[in-house]
């Protein structure tokens, strides 16, 4: 599936309705939610600074503005970007649910009607370890209960590849390359990569597009 998506503007905006790039993230969150088995996914990148927290920001925020209710989780945990972008708190978020005895959801807070954002919380000092956390799965798809996408800010794809939990744990991979950074050759490397690890890819998104 080829989807397509345009970066703008502060990403704090792609949750506005009168924003540019709406409509692109209302196409591509039709596609996704029209999937039968698609609940949860995992967004990645061939390399950091290809877009992929804005795409989870406007693909969420165009779920939510469509009347229907989604989530965002960072599970970057090497590095948090969805807090910075939106100009929220980290203190408390994934890791704060998976060490606590409280639903996810708890540890979230919605930056738009509908639409729930959980950050990494406090990031320990072995990251990649947390990603194999046995609750970690279990904890972010229990944000699946009352929404319509659960959408996970994952790492580059070499971290998404070396966790089990994020390559198999969901119910698909979106894979974000963008216009002007990302080498052709190594688009193509990744998602053969993707491909040939078995992960189930639902589609790219071409992010940076003018």
């Amino acid at each position: 599936m080829g989807l397509e998506a345009v970066s703008g503007g502060g990403v704090r905006s792609l949750l506005d309705a009168g924003s540019p790039v709406r409509p692109h993230y209302e196409d591509l969150a039709e596609k996704l939610l029209s999937l039968e088995g698609v609940r949860s996914l995992v967004v990645t990148s061939p390399q950091a600074g290809a877009g992929r927290t804005s795409v989870c920001v406007g693909l969420a925020g165009a779920v939510a503005g469509m009347g229907r209710r989604a989530a965002i989780v960072d599970c970057n945990l090497g590095d948090p970007q969805l807090h910075r972008v939106l100009g929220e708190p980290n203190f408390v978020g994934l890791t704060s649910g998976l060490e606590g005895d409280k639903p996810l959801e708890h540890y979230g807070h919605e930056v738009a009607p509908g639409l729930l954002v959980v950050p990494t919380g406090l990031v320990p000092p072995d990251p990649a370890s947390r990603l194999e956390d046995e609750g970690l799965v279990g904890a972010v798809r229990s944000l699946e209960e009352g929404r319509d996408l659960v959408v996970i800010d994952g790492p580059v794809a070499g971290g998404v590849l070396a966790s089990p939990n994020l390559s198999g744990g969901f119910d698909g991979l979106l894979l974000v390359v963008h216009a002007s950074r990302t080498p052709k050759s190594l688009a193509r490397e990744t998602t053969d990569d993707l491909l040939e690890a078995g992960t189930n890819l639902l589609g790219v998104v071409l992010n940076g597009c003018s």
